[in-house]
């Protein structure tokens, strides 16, 4: 699983992580019992407060996504299931509307757009292979 916060986007670091925790989920990259990072450990590796990736488990396990196994730790809810696909677009239209936006305020055109995306998108699996 990897997680990144984007220091440029204006949404609240918690809510990066539960929208990503929730993308990995409903993608089957994270599956049913799946442990996560401890709370020190996520927030070592991701630079920020532990209190924050509290604040973001907690809220993920108050909507049944995680559940806290005492003396395990957090991990994926037994009850999740990878989404329809059609679901998982939900996780991906915001993203993608902003990036088309971006693009065509900078001067893209839609063949020269989607060129950049597959571009970026062998070098992310070419990266995602080395992991």
């Amino acid at each position: 699983m990897r997680l990144s916060l984007d220091s440029q986007d204006p949404t609240p670091k918690f809510q990066q992580l539960i929208d990503q925790i929730q993308r990995h989920i409903a993608s089957g990259t994270l599956y049913p019992g799946a442990r996560l990072p401890s709370v020190r450990q996520l927030a070592k590796t991701l630079a920020m407060n532990p209190m924050t990736v509290s604040r973001s488990y907690q809220q993920l396990a108050d909507e049944g996504w995680l559940e806290r196994l005492p003396g395990v730790g957090m991990q994926v809810s037994e009850t999740m299931r990878p989404a329809e696909p059609e679901q998982r677009l939900h996780y991906v239209e915001g993203a993608l509307a902003h990036f088309i936006q971006a693009a065509s305020e900078a001067g893209y055109s839609k063949s020269e757009t989607m060129a950049l995306i597959m571009t970026h998108w062998e070098r992310y699996s070419a990266d995602q292979a080395l992991e």
